[in-house]
C-alpha cells in the first residue's frame, strides 16, 4: 500500500509540476495586448512587431531583450516600446544606444501598457498584420529562444 501511495504521490508531483510552470497564452493577456495596440497612436502599418520591454520583471529575460534591441535597433520593421523604465540615461548607458534618435522606438511613458497577469514581467513580442495582433509571445525561462526565433524571422523577412 505504501508503496503505491510513492507512486502517487511522484505522479501528483510531476503533473503539478507540469502544468504550473507551464506558461500559456492567457485570454487576459490577448485582451491586454489587443486593446494597447488598439489605442497606440503610432502609424503600425509599417511594422510586422512591436517589442515590448518592461523595465521591471525577470532580469535575465529583460537582459535578452535589451541585447536583441541593441542588435536590431536599425530594423525599422520592428517597434520597440519601453514600459515601466525607472531611468532611460540609465537604460541607454546600458545598451549603448540614444534611443531619441530612433523613430521605432516608444518610450510609454503614460504606462498605457499594462499586462494585468503574472507575465507582465516578461517581455512580449507581438506579431502584427495589417496593423493588428497576429500573435504574440513572452520570452520567459519557458521560452527562452523567442528572440532567437524573431531574428530568424527578420532575417527571412529581410531576403524576400
Amino acid at each position: 500500500m505504501l508503496k503505491h501511495l510513492k507512486y502517487i504521490f511522484i505522479i501528483f508531483l510531476v503533473f503539478n509540476t507540469i502544468t504550473s510552470c507551464n506558461k500559456t497564452k492567457k485570454k487576459g493577456d490577448f485582451t491586454d495586448i489587443k486593446q494597447f495596440v488598439q489605442k497606440f497612436d503610432q502609424n503600425l502599418d509599417q511594422y510586422n512587431w512591436i517589442v515590448v520591454l518592461p523595465g521591471l520583471g525577470c532580469k535575465g529575460c529583460i537582459k535578452q531583450a535589451e541585447m536583441f534591441m541593441k542588435n536590431n535597433i536599425d530594423k525599422e520593421e520592428v517597434l520597440f516600446v519601453l514600459t515601466n523604465v525607472e531611468s532611460l540615461k540609465t537604460l541607454q548607458n546600458k545598451i549603448g544606444i540614444k534611443l531619441k534618435e530612433h523613430s521605432n522606438v516608444y518610450i510609454d511613458k503614460e504606462e498605457d501598457f499594462i499586462i494585468l497577469s503574472d507575465n507582465s514581467i516578461y517581455p512580449c513580442i507581438i506579431s502584427l498584420e495589417n496593423a493588428k495582433v497576429k500573435d504574440y509571445q513572452f520570452q520567459s525561462p519557458d521560452n527562452g529562444e523567442a528572440f532567437a526565433k524573431l531574428s530568424t524571422q527578420i532575417k527571412a523577412l529581410a531576403k524576400q
